[in-house]
């Protein structure tokens, strides 16, 4: 496959700048407040985004994010343990250290095949790269209406297995409604602010809908259009994500959803792309 890309380049902080923050915290914590206070605070990160991840895990089904916010929990447990030691002592004790390396060896080994892997990896981003690929025309404009792009002959629990599929495997989040699925695909660094509100239908968000009778409509935000290096003939890209999703869908019917992934793993995109 062609690693020529239609996506600009993801150049894009957002994804570190939770943790950065907690980073900041902890010191500014530290200066003010000592050791153990600034330790605390780093619990409390840690914590928070415990909490995270298993809202994650609870939202989409992914099991690596539930993997991730007992990680999570460990490691706010540790720094809240090590808070009630000397100021200075470290490590501050014998049975620490060692509960801090076999946590660390258990949980990493996890992480890092879940890395690897692009398990809890948001593929927003290869979906774009994807429908992209097969546009070679450009021009005629950005437009904000949605566009109606075919129909397919599944039954409304087919459909629902299909968006429990995307989001299981982070290939877009659905939103259900009495009359159909939107499957909303979120980018790395984007997830923060996708999971907490109800933006199916939102005019800033792309998403794809699939109608309850079959009809699949696409909307493409402004925002993610101008991610292309290109501008993109609009309706051909509408009709293409549109197609990807319906062939997605295809594949997950007959019981090949292990084809999507390969789909996507395909473009080798980096883990934080």
């Amino acid at each position: 496959m062609s690693q020529n890309r239609k996506l600009r380049p993801d150049r894009s902080i957002n994804g570190i700048i939770p943790f950065l923050s907690i980073l900041f915290l902890f010191g500014l914590g530290t200066l003010i407040f000592g050791v153990p206070i600034g330790l605390k605070i780093l619990a409390g990160g840690f914590w928070i985004f415990a909490a995270y991840s298993l809202y994650i895990f609870f939202r989409t089904g992914n099991i690596g994010h539930m993997l991730v916010g007992a990680y999570d929990v460990f490691v706010g447990a540790m720094m809240y343990v090590a808070a009630g030691y000397v100021p200075g002592r470290w490590p501050p004790s014998r049975e620490w250290a060692l509960a801090w390396i076999a946590g660390i060896v258990f949980f990493g080994a996890f992480l890092i095949y879940l890395a690897a892997t692009k398990k809890i990896k948001w593929r927003g981003r290869e979906i774009f790269e994807l429908a992209g690929e097969a546009v070679s025309e450009t021009g005629n404009g950005y437009t904000p209406r949605p566009r109606p792009v075919g129909k397919i002959g599944f039954n409304k629990p087919e459909i629902l297995s299909f968006a429990r599929f995307c989001s299981r495997h982070l290939v877009a989040v659905a939103y259900a409604s009495p009359r159909q699925v939107s499957l909303v695909p979120v980018k790395m660094g984007d997830e923060y602010t996708f999971m907490f509100r109800g933006i199916a239908s939102n005019p800033e968000v792309t998403w794809i809908s699939f109608d309850f009778d079959g009809e699949v409509v696409v909307h493409i935000s402004h925002k993610d259009y101008l991610d292309y290096a290109e501008p993109l003939a609009f309706d051909k890209l509408c009709e293409s994500l549109g197609l990807l999703f319906i062939e997605f869908a295809e594949l997950h019917q007959r019981g090949e959803g292990v084809r999507v992934i390969d789909r996507l793993d395909s473009l080798k995109m980096s883990y934080f792309s």
